[in-house]
């Protein structure tokens, strides 16, 4: 028996129509659908392409969210193992993730993991979430020879002495610090929650920030 395909699939950012025709194509040509499961009351990778996942197998991987290493490994491992027992049944498994696989994804662990062990594993690329934020602003990121810089919130370095566009994501718990942090230092700052969502929120301006901690906001520093 031939074995399945793993197919890391980006979604996009929110809206469903900025799903890419590849990545529906995908979803709808696979025999299973994985999902990520943080524990949390919503699964946004699910929400957005729902429509096209109706009466398809869905198998579900626990993803917490958690920094501890061991335990992030062992979910790995764990979801590796279970998406390769579909694998070997010959079905192929979209494992579906929020904006860009290759950009701060929990579908490439298991990705790397499969690729491994010897299956096929194949990357279809999704709209990121900064490019949505963007839009929503009506900002650039960059322009002619400036750098763009992508960055976790969690940097331990001082990431405003880089040159160029600094683009912080996954800010949540910490984003009221950062956003202090960027008032004293007088930054072109803009920032966007939840880019492209039917709740998209963005501020323009950092006073006018509520200091709500929604892990899906995009803080965006420009070129000055």
């Amino acid at each position: 028996m031939n074995k399945g395909t793993f197919y890391s699939v980006g979604v996009g950012p929110g809206d469903p129509s900025l799903m890419t025709i590849k990545a529906v194509e995908t979803i709808k040509t696979c025999d299973v659908i994985i999902s990520p499961d943080s524990g949390g009351k919503e699964n946004v990778a699910l929400n957005i392409a729902e429509q096209y996942i109706a009466g398809k197998r869905v198998e579900h991987c626990p993803m917490p969210m958690t920094r501890d290493q061991k335990t992030l490994n062992e979910s790995h491992a764990i979801a590796a193992a279970q998406i390769a027992e579909l694998l070997d049944q010959g079905l192929s498994a979209a494992f579906l993730t929020i904006g860009d696989p290759t950009i701060y994804s929990t579908a490439m662990y298991v990705h790397k993991r499969l690729a491994a062990m010897g299956y096929r594993t194949k990357i279809i690329p999704g709209v990121p979430s900064f490019c949505a934020a963007a839009a929503a602003a009506n900002e650039t990121l960059c322009e002619g020879a400036e750098a763009m810089h992508i960055i976790p919130a969690s940097y331990s370095g001082d990431f405003l002495q880089l040159d160029g566009t600094k683009i912080l994501m996954k800010s949540g718990k910490s984003i009221g610090e950062i956003v202090e942090t960027l008032k004293k230092r007088d930054e072109d700052v803009f920032i966007v929650r939840r880019a492209s969502m039917a709740d998209e929120k963005v501020f323009h301006s950092l006073e006018d920030f509520d200091n709500n901690e929604d892990y899906f906001s995009i803080i965006v520093v420009k070129q000055t």
